[in-house]
Order: C-alpha cells, then sequence, then structure tokens
C-alpha cells in the first residue's frame, strides 16, 4: 500500500506503507519473575511504561504501603522534570532562550509529562499484579547500580525508614532510572509516541540500559554544545538500528524510516527533530539480510558541490511559466551502495522532470532564515525597492546543474506560485547562503536586502507559505 503525506492540496509520495503491532513475547511461566527484565517483543513508549510498573507495585507491596505510591509517583515526575533539584536533566537552565536547544527543551517537558501521567495510571490499573500476582511481585527483586537520583525528602523517609530496604531501594532507583532512559531516549522524535521498538534477548534484557553509553554522548551534545543533525540522527540510530555503522540524515530500519521531522511539513516546520513513518522506501531484504539502511546526503561537503552561477534577469511571463508545477512530489531512491541510500525528490513541471537530493534540501531547511530571525545588525542600510528585484523561475534553478548561487549581488527573488513543495526542492538546489523564506504577505514589506549573517552575492527571497499539513498516512 502506497504511503503519502498531503500538505493540502500538495501530496508526497514516500514508498510503502507498514502495518506495525507491538507484541511482547512471554514465557508461559510468566508469573515467575525472581528478577526484573523486559520480554522479548516490540514497543512503544507507552508499552515500556506499563512493563516497568512492576518494579513501582512491587515496592509498594514490599514496603507494605500503598499509601507510599503517591510520593514515589511525585518523586518520579520531579525527576522527569526540567528544573528543580530532583530534575536529571536541567534543561530549562540552558535552552530557554537557545533556538537549537528549544525544540529538546519541549520535547523533555512533553515527554516527561506524558510519561508520568501513564505511570500513575498503570499503578492505579495495578496491571503487573493482574499480570504476575502478589507473590511473584512480592520476591521480585533487581540488582540496579547507583544512578545518582535525587529522592524527594518523603521518598527518603519511606525508602530509608523502618519499612525500608536495600532491595527496596534498588527497585524504585531502577524503576526511577528506566523511565528517565525512555524520555531521553524518544526525546529526538516529533511523533514519539509512535515509534516501535524492538528489545531482543541479550543486554536488552536489562530494559533500556543498552541505550546509555549513546544518551550519555547525545546529552553532552545537547548540553554543552550547538547540536549538530548527524548526532540526533546517530542517537536514534544507536537504539532502533545499532547495526548501521555510517551515519546520514536519516535511515530505514526493520520497523520503518526515520527522517527529519520537517519532510512532508510546513516550511515553518521544526529543523531538529525527527519523525518516524510507518514506511520502507527500499523493499524488504531477503531472509537473513538486513533491512537497514542509511539515508546520507550526496555531497557529504556541499562547498565541494558543483556550482551553478545564475546571473540572468528573466521577464514576468518566464516566471509565471516557470511555477506550474505538478502538485505530487515522490521520493525515491536514487543509488543505493553498501547500505547508504541517496534519496532524491523527484518533481515536475509537465514538461520537465527534476530530481533534488533529499539530504541537501533538509540541510537547506536548517540553514534558512525568516524574516523575523534577521537581526538587525545585518541589515544593509540602502534600501531596494521591489522593482529593483532580480527575478528568477523555479525551474530555472531546479534545472541547473550542482547547486545554484548568484553572479549579482542585490535581492534575488523566486516566487513558487503557492507550490510549497517546490519551496522544499528549491532549498536542495539553492546553495545554502543567505537564503530567507518568506510568504506572499512579507514580499512587499521586505524594503531591503537584509542579509542573513553576510554580504556574499546578496540575498536570496524565497516566496513560500504557511501552509499547514493536513494527513500523515
Amino acid at each position: 500500500m502506497e504511503y503519502r503525506i498531503k500538505l493540502e492540496n500538495s501530496s508526497l509520495r514516500l514508498g510503502s506503507r507498514m502495518d506495525i503491532e507491538t507484541t511482547t513475547f512471554r514465557s508461559v511461566d510468566s508469573q515467575e519473575i525472581p528478577q526484573w527484565e523486559l520480554p522479548v517483543g516490540v514497543y512503544r513508549a507507552q508499552d515500556i511504561v506499563r512493563e516497568t510498573s512492576a518494579l513501582l507495585e512491587a515496592v509498594c507491596l514490599q514496603l507494605g504501603d500503598s499509601a507510599a505510591a503517591e510520593s514515589l509517583l511525585k518523586n518520579l515526575q520531579s525527576c522527569l522534570g526540567v528544573s528543580g533539584r530532583e530534575a536529571v536533566l536541567p534543561l530549562a537552565l540552558i535552552a530557554s532562550e537557545d533556538e537549537t536547544k528549544r525544540p529538546f527543551l519541549d520535547q523533555a517537558q512533553q515527554i516527561g509529562n506524558t510519561l508520568s501521567i501513564w505511570a500513575r495510571e498503570y499503578y492505579l490499573e495495578k496491571s503487573a499484579w493482574l499480570m504476575y500476582g502478589e507473590k511473584a511481585l512480592l520476591q521480585l527483586v533487581h540488582r540496579s547500580q547507583c544512578d545518582n537520583h535525587r529522592w524527594t525528602p518523603e521518598v527518603v523517609s519511606i525508602l530509608m525508614g523502618p519499612k525500608g530496604s536495600p532491595e527496596i531501594m534498588q527497585l524504585f532507583n531502577e524503576y526511577l532510572h528506566q523511565l528517565i532512559l525512555l524520555r531521553d531516549a524518544f526525546m529526538p522524535f516529533e511523533n514519539w509516541e509512535e515509534v516501535p521498538i524492538m528489545i531482543v534477548e541479550g543486554d536488552q534484557a536489562k530494559g533500556l540500559r543498552f541505550v546509555e553509553p549513546a544518551r550519555n554522548r547525545f546529552l553532552t551534545e545537547l548540553m554543552v554544545k550547538q547540536m549538530p543533525h548527524r548526532e540526533v540522527v546517530r542517537f536514534a540510530q544507536s537504539f532502533l538500528s545499532p547495526e548501521l555503522s555510517t551515519v546520514g540524515y536519516g535511515f530505514q530500519y526493520r520497523l520503518g524510516m526515520v527522517l527529519p521531522a520537517a519532510i512532508g511539513k510546513p516550511i515553518t516546520a521544526t529543523k531538529s527533530l525527527l519523525c518516524w513513518h510507518p514506511a520502507h522506501l527500499l523493499p524488504n531484504q531477503k531472509a537473513g539480510e538486513s533491512d537497514s539502511v542509511v539515508f546520507d546526503y550526496a555531497e557529504g561537503d556541499y562547498y565541494a558541490a558543483t556550482r551553478s552561477w545564475i546571473g540572468s534577469r528573466i521577464s514576468k511571463q518566464q516566471n509565471n511559466n516557470g511555477v506550474s508545477f505538478q502538485n505530487e512530489i515522490d521520493i525515491v531512491p536514487e543509488a543505493i551502495e553498501q547500505g547508504r541510500v541517496i534519496l532524491n525528490m523527484r518533481l515536475s513541471d509537465g514538461n520537465y522532470e527534476y530530481r533534488v537530493d533529499v539530504g541537501q534540501a533538509m540541510r537547506g531547511h536548517r540553514y534558512m532564515y525568516r524574516p523575523e530571525q534577521i537581526d538587525a545588525a545585518t541589515e544593509i542600510t540602502a534600501s531596494q525597492s521591489r522593482s529593483e528585484w532580480i527575478e528568477h523561475a523555479a525551474s530555472e534553478i531546479l534545472g541547473a546543474p550542482g547547486l545554484a548561487t548568484f553572479n549579482e549581488d542585490g535581492v534575488h527573488y523566486i516566487s513558487v506560485g503557492g507550490n510549497p513543495l517546490v519551496v522544499w526542492a528549491l532549498l536542495g538546489k539553492l546553495f545554502p547562503l543567505n537564503v530567507v523564506v518568506i510568504v506572499d504577505e512579507q514580499a512587499d514589506g521586505v524594503g531591503a536586502p537584509l542579509l542573513a549573517g553576510n554580504k556574499l552575492r546578496g540575498l536570496i527571497l524565497l516566496n513560500g507559505s504557511y501552509s499547514r499539513q493536513v494527513v500523515t498516512r
């Protein structure tokens, strides 16, 4: 079945749809659980919260104090927060004013809040008690290393009081740590609730602890550096498709595809996050071979890419004829080599078919500017009227070899005739320097070439729209 993303009146075709079901494979004697583990199977985030509920239920049963659950759940919520004494990831201190980190702060808050809600619901349902029985939970033990998660004063009194014990403390520590790992693992994903993960035998029987090395690297980048897109992808690959040795801008694995979240979205979409898609662009491999491939850039270093220098002014009639593109784009594999795949956007204006590297389009989106992002200090004081702008047809840019740049200084204006997919294609063909995306109603208000960061070869105004995504299936 074909998989499509629809953006108002436009459509993006993205391979074949998959149906993913979450299943866990338990042994017949599932009530015998002397030590906690995640059974082999396919999980989404909510499924993992359900499975970890066994740890909290065991703590409360072994304490003999069901009332302690409220304090323990509040401690969990504090640990999953982004500020405060117990917060494991105090992102609010460094990310609230940083555009590159803000999406991850928002994700951490949203995911943490949702996990806390689910944790409370599963405890109240007594899902583990119904699954395993009281006897098994009373006997449950788990050797948990110290992860330095802070307890609230109330929890300290409970776990270190007369009813507590080192064994109960370790169960609670593991409960906190598994849900903290879950929050961090799914932080890169815009649609994190949908992402399926496969738990296999071996180290993954310890739950999500197998993500710790990659998580430590990811959080270090997030906390102390500017987060490169490759690092976000590397982290996602590390636990969804660890067999992949190289990193691009996305990947296909057994349970779907991971691509930048901006694909198929309005041009104002987030630049930082990823999105999981229930589809495969490449057909399933033969038995015994991996379905996993890396989606990589056609040009690893875009500075070294072939450039086409565009300099001619075109007439209004030419410009109008150049934007009559069809409202459908296919994303297709262009080259496949040793697990590395180059994907192209394929679009047509009715006369010609154009192909644009998806990776470069995503790179262009990350490097583009919106008018509100341009600092006043970078403005050129000499204004330039609309009549002095150098206009170009979209087809002129898309048909150029390599990446297009301009011979003349000044304002270069490209209209796409209201087709949001053509904006994405142009971002993959323009050399990513001084590209500013405006909407129709903003064009007349741009009275000066507001250079985005430097003054090389003028400014490119790319006429986009605020089109909204209406369907993603």
